[in-house]
């Protein structure tokens, strides 16, 4: 894997901060930080996933593409049960 430096101004306090919460794992300051962008980006993916399926879910009501919540909530109940449906279109 191809690797890249990084360069960052941070107050000397978040540092050594940092540096003591990421020794508490016995990492060292290079793997948290690769750990603690890994997150971040994991995160940021979700979250943009997240808002398109909204969108998606909000273009579904507006276009009448929705299913009656009693339906729903009924079938639900037969989950597990010898009266099993299926799912309310």
């Amino acid at each position: 894997m191809k690797t890249a430096v990084v360069r960052a101004r941070i107050p000397e306090t978040l540092k050594k901060d940092f540096e003591a919460a990421a020794a508490t794992h016995g990492w060292n300051l290079s793997h948290a930080i690769r750990q603690l962008m890994n997150q971040y980006v994991a995160q940021e993916k979700e979250m943009v996933r997240r808002h398109q399926e909204t969108l998606e879910a909000i273009e579904d009501i507006e276009s009448g593409r929705v299913v009656d919540g009693k339906k729903v909530l009924n079938w639900l109940s037969g989950w597990g049960t010898d009266d099993e449906q299926e799912p309310p279109r």
